[in-house]
C-alpha cells in the first residue's frame, strides 16, 4: 500500500516507517497537516496515518479536508495522545477512519493495515 504518515515527531516517523516498510508498504512522511494536504492533493495514497496535534493544521482538520478530495485515501488512521479518542471518532464519524490512542503497539497498526489491505484486494 502507498501510505502517507503525517506526524511532527520524527521518532514516530522512524518507528512506523520501519514497521510498515518491513511489511512491504511504501511510506511518505511529513511533519504537519498543511504539507500532508498538499501531498494528498498531488498523489493518491491508499492510507493516511495522522497525528491529531500537529503544527500548521491539526489532524482533525486534515482529515475533514482529505475526505472531501476526489482521490481521498481508502483508509485514515488517527493517532492521538489526547484522552478523547471517542470524541474524535464522533466528530469525524466516517467508516474509513480508525482512531488509536498513543502510545500504541506498532504491531496493532501493522495488523490493521494488513486487514485493510486484504479487504481492499478482495474488493477489487
Amino acid at each position: 500500500m502507498n501510505i502517507l504518515l503525517a506526524d511532527d515527531d520524527s521518532k514516530i516517523h522512524l518507528i512506523i516507517r520501519m514497521w510498515l516498510q518491513n511489511q512491504g508498504h511504501k511510506i511518505t512522511c511529513t511533519a504537519n497537516g498543511r504539507s500532508a494536504l498538499k501531498l494528498l492533493r498531488q498523489f493518491h495514497y491508499d492510507c493516511l496515518i495522522t497525528d491529531v496535534n500537529m503544527p500548521l493544521m491539526n489532524g482533525v482538520e486534515l482529515i475533514e479536508k482529505a475526505l472531501k478530495l476526489p482521490n481521498s485515501p481508502n483508509t485514515i488512521v488517527v493517532m492521538t495522545s489526547r484522552c478523547d479518542a471517542g470524541q474524535i471518532k464522533s466528530e469525524i464519524d466516517n467508516p474509513k477512519v480508525h482512531v488509536f490512542n498513543k502510545p500504541f503497539s506498532p504491531k496493532i497498526l501493522t495488523e490493521l493495515i494488513s486487514n485493510i489491505e486484504e479487504q481492499w484486494i478482495s474488493s477489487t
